[in-house]
């Protein structure tokens, strides 16, 4: 049934597996109402006309010629991201959201973000786990002195799809300042574009590591361990009067480390775990179940940013949600760690200058997913989204 108190017009484009639950997110506050979807594929597009009740188009651009919407939420492979990104903002649309990661190219992702900030649209990117308040608590703890100067940022994580958890994480922390330079090394093939073997038999470039100057001289270090077995995972942010540690750079888990009321700490031995701060990591809800409505749950994080988004748009709060720039930045930093690699590993300086530089993610990624994983399984999990359909 049409939502007549709805204020906010919402066009889905995608309406996959990830995208039924990503589009449905924005109708559940009642803000919103999805009033058309796009999808080039028609299996897709027929199932998701059926569930969400709406106009469907076959492009978004035939979407955008007949719709007039307040809020696009592209859900696709990161290969038309940039495009439908681009044309959502030229439509007007007064907020999108995105999925990860950004986009490959470096210039696409200046057109996608630049484009949007031109006109004042929020772009905000990926259900990423960032974005969770216990994150957001994190970052205005360090931000705000809450474990003293921050002295150093220890990242422990491969930076697989370009950046999109750990590298976004360590920028964060470092107050989003700019990067000074990057020394880097990886994995495999430092020449590669891509992410990993795209069929052809050659090694990606992998695993990524390095080390990070921020121009506000904050140093993170990142590194890896290139074979499997256990690992040290997870970042430390360490500060002159504590640290906040995480042991999962996507779900929840984090912990702060502090020395007693105006003791100076001399060593891990002089600090103390301070209990309840934050959430616990077998709180994450991956294993979300369904609404009353027989709709798989968006989670807490995706609904998390949509109350942004419409905290935004109803009262000007600001996003602290990973955005579109965020994602650039990482982006950026994945690259240069490749360059330096490729150059011997020698120190990169920031900005890049070769905006055409690019670092393809995944094929499951990059492609549609179905021709991935094959119709049937994929359409095993479309059909999970919603109870009995």
């Amino acid at each position: 049934m049409p939502n007549t108190k709805a204020k906010y017009k919402v066009g889905g484009i995608g309406v996959g597996r990830a995208g039924t639950s990503r589009i449905r997110a924005f109708e559940l506050t009642g803000l919103g109402e999805v009033v058309a979807i796009a999808d080039t594929d028609p299996e897709n597009l027929a199932l998701g006309k059926s569930r969400f009740q709406c106009n469907a188009y076959s492009t978004f651009d035939e979407m955008f010629a007949k719709e007039k919407l307040d809020i696009a939420v592209p859900v696709l492979p990161v290969r038309p991201n940039a495009d439908a990104v681009v044309a959502a903002a030229k439509h007007g649309v007064k907020a999108i959201f995105c999925e990860k990661p950004l986009t490959a190219k470096l210039s696409d992702a200046d057109r996608m973000v630049n484009e949007c900030a031109s006109r004042g649209i929020p772009l905000v990117c990926g259900i990423v786990v960032s974005s969770h308040p216990d994150y957001q608590k994190a970052y205005q703890m360090a931000a705000g002195g809450e474990i003293g100067e921050i002295v150093g940022i220890n990242l422990y994580e491969t930076n697989g799809q370009m950046g999109t958890h750990g590298l976004n994480l360590a920028r964060k922390f470092a107050n989003k300042s700019d990067v000074d330079f990057v020394i880097g090394w990886c994995s495999g093939d430092a020449n590669s574009d891509y992410e990993e073997d795209y069929g052809d038999g050659k090694q990606g470039y992998g695993w990524l590591g390095g080390y990070i100057r921020f121009k506000n001289g904050i140093e993170c270090f990142s590194g890896y361990r290139p074979q499997r077995g256990l690992a040290w995972k997870g970042i430390e942010i360490v500060g002159t009067k504590g640290i906040l540690f995480n042991a999962n750079n996507t779900g929840l888990g984090w912990k702060l480390f502090k020395a007693p009321a105006g003791a100076a700490p001399k060593s891990f031995d002089d600090l103390q775990e301070l209990n309840g701060v934050f959430k616990d990591k077998k709180d994450d809800d991956e294993g979300r179940g369904y609404d009353d409505e027989g709709w798989k749950h968006p989670g807490e994080v995706m609904m998390g940013i949509v109350d942004e988004i419409y905290g935004y748009l109803e009262h000007g709060k600001p996003i602290g949600a990973s955005t579109g720039d965020d994602m650039r930045h990482a982006l950026e930093i994945a690259i240069a760690l490749r360059q330096s690699a490729r150059q011997g590993n020698t120190p990169v300086k920031f900005p890049i200058l070769d905006r055409e530089l690019a670092a393809y993610p995944e094929k499951s990624r990059w492609h549609y997913k179905k021709t991935i994983m094959g119709r049937e399984a994929y359409m095993a999990q479309l059909a999970q989204q919603v109870k009995g359909q």
